[in-house]
């Protein structure tokens, strides 16, 4: 079991300082965005924690980040999939706990990877046979996430995963906050640092638009950086940038969102309209009218009735509803303006324009652009 212990660490002069969260086993999206904000051994860099699960690349990931680490100004946090990932495979009493993590919580990550490497799919073995046998395997890797701390304060600034709880001594947050704490931006803190966090996916604070993009907030004192890798198919791996020089602290923001761009080769003109979203955790609504390519639907909770493109409700135990954060936005775009395309769905595109997310009809496309 795992102790959680805090770092406390003091910068002397100026200093570049590259903030990441949330990686969830995108190594090639990682390594983009190192490159893309021109990361060097005398940048500062933290990981705030969540590099596993969720990924294709989990174990190269975290030997890719033991490297970083090796450098004496990267500092590695621990998030809740870290913590997840050790008592999963440490604790006996969770070793029942692995089926119900492969079927409903995860699908890839390095317990699954393992998991069908070993052959421990044939159902031969006990789940705590299966939870040694893994385990074992990861066992470097479990070493070095059991050694990770779960805050880092350097000068004016706080890191961790999650949030803290609004008390001065915020070590003495419990656990779940640290790791878990949901909506942290809204709850706020009481310290006089700048609580830098990520965790919850930047958009699910926005209520109109699915916006990834990194929150500052100077009044609050809290920064939000998680862009949803891993776990929302609209994402983005967000870096913040902090340059103090001569005592002055600015910040820049960079990301990295992998998805190809096309032409609008003719200029699109839609009526002004209200904009509504489906985000976490309202999924369910009621389907009111169904047509060739949209469906009308309620969402009860946020009393929104919207259209949504057919292709992304489903039914499951005779409920409806919206597979992932949606928006019913339809774009105006100019003549020849570059978007970056989410996807293709009959006759529409799901698209990003000047980092607004919306539809447009796929013959005002040019594919080959």
């Amino acid at each position: 079991m795992i102790t959680p212990y805090h770092l406390n660490k003091t910068i002397k002069g100026d200093y570049r300082m590259i903030v990441i969260s949330d990686i969830h086993g995108h190594l090639d999206r990682f390594k983009s965005l190192l490159q893309k904000v021109k990361y060097t051994p005398e940048d500062y860099l933290i990981i705030l924690g969540d590099f596993v699960e969720k990924g294709d690349q989990v174990i190269e990931t975290i030997h890719y980040v033991e490297r970083l680490k090796q450098n004496p100004r990267t500092y590695v946090l621990m998030g809740n999939c870290e913590w997840a990932l050790d008592a999963l495979l440490t604790i006996p009493e969770l070793a029942s706990q692995i089926p119900q993590y492969l079927k409903r919580i995860s699908a890839n990550g390095c317990i699954r990877e393992v998991y069908h490497k070993l052959h421990l799919d044939d159902g031969k073995e006990t789940m705590l046979g299966v939870q040694k046998q893994i385990a074992e395997y990861l066992s470097e890797e479990l070493k070095f996430i059991s050694h990770l701390p779960v805050t880092l304060k350097i000068n004016q600034f706080l890191f961790v995963h999650a949030g803290i709880e609004k008390r001065k001594d915020y070590k003495n947050s419990s656990l779940s906050s640290l790791l878990e704490m949901q909506y942290f931006l809204d709850q706020g803190h009481v310290l006089n640092e700048m609580v830098i966090v990520g965790h919850l996916p930047t958009s699910n604070y926005s209520t109109h638009t699915i916006d990834n993009q990194i929150i500052i907030d100077e009044k609050k004192k809290i920064i939000s950086i998680d862009g949803g890798t891993g776990v929302k198919s609209i994402s983005q791996l967000n870096a913040l940038i902090i340059e103090s020089k001569d005592n002055q602290i600015t910040y820049q923001k960079e990301y990295v969102q992998p998805l190809p761009y096309s032409l609008v080769y003719q200029e699109i003109q839609q009526e002004a309209h209200d904009i509504h979203k489906i985000s976490f955790p309202y999924f369910e609504v009621q389907i009111q009218k169904r047509e060739s390519q949209f469906s009308l639907c309620y969402q009860k909770e946020t009393n929104q009735t919207l259209w949504i493109k057919n292709e992304f409700l489903y039914r499951k135990h005779g409920k409806d509803y919206c597979l992932d954060d949606y928006t019913d936005c339809m774009l105006s775009i100019p003549s020849q303006a570059k978007v970056k395309v989410i996807g293709i769905y009959d006759k529409y595109a799901y698209v990003i324009y000047q980092d607004q997310v919306g539809w447009i009809e796929l013959k005002y496309l040019c594919m080959k652009s």
